[in-house]
């Protein structure tokens, strides 16, 4: 049976010299010189500092069936290690990161609010028990939902980015406080919140790594659908490691 995210299709280069120039200008700890995720027509968009392309040119022909699979991932870092070393960065245990893209569209079924979910505001900062800082977020112009307990927010599902008045994608993201988990907040709050989004005409994007697969079920429960994958090759500053 043929994998439904391999993709067949040339892949389509978009160059990072500004994520280059500031990594490089400021020494950052991490560098992330290639990046790749399948689109949503089921092709592949490869984002690279600009003197890589003319080298994973043909390694992305070469494995364009599965860029994904380990031997095309090995083939990658055997063509950046010595790029990477030259700048003074080098592989570690967390140089892969990769995982799940998930989409809920306009007209999907979204699971039924239970009620445990409220739209928050700047104010909820106040009783927030998640890292994110609400004040500033929603500020800007993040949408969040939250579950508070006991005058605490204890669970919360926002934006990445403030969300446009013209429908597009808005790529959202959860957590809940280890003490609040599996009773259900983060699906709840995922729900609302795409909810929200969808009334707006926006199309909802989820990410989580491959081995969370609790946060995959969340969001399979809320109703989202596999739509690709995603992968970064992090390298870190030999000095840091």
């Amino acid at each position: 049976m043929t994998d439904p995210d391999m993709t067949m299709t040339p892949a389509r280069f978009v160059s990072d010299e500004e994520g280059r120039d500031f990594i490089f200008e400021n020494e950052w700890d991490t560098c992330i010189p290639v990046s790749f995720e399948t689109d949503a027509q089921g092709g592949l968009v490869v984002t690279c500092f600009p003197e890589l392309t003319d080298l994973l040119v043909p390694h992305f022909a070469r494995f364009r069936r599965d860029p994904f699979s380990q031997e095309a991932l090995a083939a990658l870092w055997a063509l950046l290690c010595p790029y990477m070393r030259q700048w003074g960065y080098a592989d570690d245990r967390f140089r892969d990161r990769w995982g799940y893209i998930l989409r809920l569209s306009p007209g999907m079924s979204v699971l039924p609010s239970d009620g445990s979910s409220r739209r928050l505001t700047q104010a909820d900062e106040t009783g927030n028990q998640t890292t994110f800082d609400l004040d500033t977020s929603l500020e800007e112009g993040l949408l969040a939902y939250g579950t508070e307990r006991s005058g605490c927010i204890v669970s919360v599902a926002i934006t990445h980015a403030p969300v446009p008045d013209e429908p597009g994608v808005a790529e959202v993201g959860v957590e809940t406080i280890p003490s609040a988990r599996r009773r259900g907040f983060a699906a709840a709050n995922l729900a609302a919140l795409s909810a929200d989004l969808l009334s707006r005409g926006h199309t909802v994007e989820y990410r989580c790594q491959r081995y969370n697969r609790a946060s995959k079920k969340t969001a399979e429960k809320v109703g989202f659908v596999p739509a690709g994958r995603y992968y970064f090759y992090v390298g870190r500053r030999v000095n840091h490691i």
